[in-house]
């Protein structure tokens, strides 16, 4: 009886173990993102530039905002970029939809963040990838631009 006590205190104890969450940092190409079916579906009036990517003259800059979307991991493939491709054209959509409420016509230096980690880049974005999810958080500046 004393090793059965034994034995149940020992599975409880493994069981109170909190499952470990994935939360890995990918890089992926920015090129392919935008090239990727459903950012192609969200061109438009509003144009976007990358990182330090050059743009025309800014007439009004109206304000800097973050939008963040999540994608579902692949269930075949959790590390192919399908899930953050798809989160980032939704994190891109919601900044063009920010742009357009507020009466802007182009997003600037847009940059992707994961945790605290920045990139500001014109070539690549990060991805957060969990177990379930994927995640892309984009944060750019709508402006107008000069004539």
């Amino acid at each position: 009886m004393k090793h059965l006590g034994i034995l149940l205190v020992g599975a409880l104890s493994l069981a109170s173990v909190p499952a470990m969450a994935r939360n890995d940092r990918s890089v992926q190409s920015l090129g392919d993102a935008l090239n990727s079916p459903q950012v192609a579906a969200l061109k438009g009036e509003v144009k976007v530039f990358f990182g330090n990517q050059r743009h025309p003259r800014v007439a009004q800059k109206i304000g800097e905002w973050s939008s963040q979307r999540r994608g579902n991991v692949g269930r075949t493939e959790p590390e192919t970029a399908g899930g953050c491709h798809y989160a980032f054209s939704e994190a891109l959509e919601q900044l063009i939809r920010r742009a357009e409420k507020e009466g802007g016509d182009a997003v600037i230096g847009i940059y992707s963040v994961h945790g605290d980690a920045p990139m500001k880049s014109t070539t690549q974005y990060l991805c957060g990838i969990g177990n379930v999810k994927t995640a892309v958080r984009l944060t750019g500046t709508v402006v107008r631009l000069g004539r």
